[in-house]
């Protein structure tokens, strides 16, 4: 039987979300704030030039997702080489690091050092608690490794001590095989293939908004509602069942409906403030313990043919304002209007509150381009053109304790079982873009049985692991 759905939030999860219930007949309006659809998966485009807000590519262990994408994109679906490295110790390494061949980018006493590091931690560490992200690389790897290459990197990305950061991170994200294991299948080749050994990932070929783009028609085309400049004002649990959502607007018009209903993938303290039983609520005082972290995207038009063969380049040094960057042209060639241009889409880890978020757009690239120029990548004479972003809510922190104030907030919001969490920043967690629609199949097939597809693929999580952002 069809009934009525809201989806709050036009990303990847709020857009897949309505499809598929559109698919199944029932009946969906989503709402969302900004001016277009696609959150963090939109693609920036300014006079030819275009970029993803932090590259996203599309990987996974799961044919049936696979399938689904290219059912979705069809031809405009590319294969792609993943060729990534992180910079260390003024050279480049190939990333995610592999061992044994990531020490020779140090002198042979401090690969040494590394290694003796590795060893005696399986002596000393082997009772260290899994409590916080330094105690589960050092457990694993020992001091020097998790010094020289997991605690700058994670400490640029979230902004806070890994000693603070959970061991949940790490456990979910970090995937790289142990140094024994390493020089064995240096030695040995090994059977299968490691996880993260990733050679190729699928990208539409104007971008990584092609595909919430075509989800959006989609929808339409099935007789979906898509109201984008529109606010949440209120989200009012009904006594009989179901919700009375109200929102306003670009226009200030205010509109109240009713539905059987709610799909939220926006921020949960967005949520809990909608609900009016919630607002004074002691769950409202955990909600607003949990982190989101921002990010700033400089997008960098350049008068050069190329910059690197990279499809990302980590930059873990505390001295350089960037983390990560991203060269369009190498994804797709209609990323650049030009043959003879090609660009950088630049990520600056920072929340709002700190100094670096404050900065101006231009003392932001004189900074920027300055550090680019002492690595040899580009100068100002080369800069063709560029353009700031800033990002809130980009990624879930899992700052120890998060887990307890999760539940708790999962437990307050179980009372409504038809409001739905679906997503990384619904549901408070860090997940690739293909864990995204997993997660949406996970929705469906929880469903009641007149309105889930059995068909539906559902596994486990199978993105790339390996990559801390």
């Amino acid at each position: 039987m069809a009934q009525d759905f809201i989806v709050l939030g036009g990303g990847i999860a709020g857009l897949a979300t309505a499809y598929e219930l559109l698919k199944r007949g029932h009946r969906v309006r989503l709402i969302e704030r900004s001016s277009e659809v696609g959150g963090l998966a939109r693609t920036f485009e300014r006079e030819g030039f275009r970029f993803d807000i932090g590259g996203h590519r599309f990987h996974s262990n799961n044919p049936s997702v696979v399938q689904w994408l290219k059912d979705l994109l069809k031809e405009d679906l590319l294969v792609v080489p993943r060729v990534s490295h992180i910079h260390l110790n003024g050279r480049f390494a190939e990333y995610p690091i592999v061992f044994p061949q990531a020490l020779t980018i140090f002198s042979p006493i401090k690969a040494v050092e590394m290694i003796a590091s590795y060893l005696l931690a399986k002596v000393r560490e082997a009772r260290r608690a899994d409590v916080s992200f330094e105690d589960w690389v050092v457990r694993r790897y020992g001091w020097a490794l998790y010094r020289v290459f997991f605690e700058p990197y994670t400490e640029k990305v979230w902004g806070i001590p890994c000693t603070e950061l959970s061991a949940a991170w790490a456990a979910q994200r970090i995937g790289i095989p142990s140094m024994w294991r390493a020089i064995k299948h240096a030695l040995v080749a090994p059977k299968e293939q490691l996880a993260t050994a990733i050679s190729h990932f699928y990208y539409p070929r104007a971008g990584f908004g092609m595909f919430p783009a075509a989800l959006a028609r989609e929808i339409a085309a099935l007789g979906g509602r898509i109201d984008t400049d529109t606010s949440l004002l209120q989200c009012t649990p009904l006594e009989v069942g179901g919700f009375e959502v109200t929102s306003q607007h670009k226009n200030g018009q205010v509109e109240t409906l009713t539905a059987d209903h709610v799909v939220s993938t926006i921020p949960l303290n967005y949520l809990l403030q909608a609900i009016p039983d919630a607002r004074n609520s002691p769950v409202s005082e955990v909600v607003a313990q949990l982190e989101y972290r921002d990010i700033m995207c400089l997008f960098v038009a350049l008068r050069s043919k190329q910059v690197s063969g990279d499809s990302w380049t980590y930059f873990p040094a505390k001295e350089l304002v960037f983390g990560r960057t991203h060269e369009p042209k190498n994804w797709s060639p209609e990323m650049v209007p030009d043959m003879g241009y090609t660009s950088l889409a630049i990520e600056i880890f920072a929340s709002r509150g700190e100094p670096i978020w404050a900065l101006s757009d231009e003392a932001l690239l004189a900074k920027v381009v300055e550090q680019m120029d002492g690595i040899g990548w580009f100068k100002a004479a080369d800069v063709h053109r560029s353009w700031v972003l800033r990002v809130p809510y980009a990624y879930p922190v899992y700052r120890i304790g998060y887990e307890e104030q999760l539940t708790e907030v999962h437990r307050y919001l179980s009372q409504w079982p038809n409001l739905h969490l679906v997503g990384r920043t619904g549901s408070f967690r860090y997940m690739n873009s293909d864990g995204v629609i997993e997660d949406v199949f996970r929705f469906i097939s929880e469903l009641t049985p007149d309105t889930a597809d059995q068909s539906a693929p559902v596994q486990t999580l199978a993105g790339e692991v390996g990559r801390w952002v």
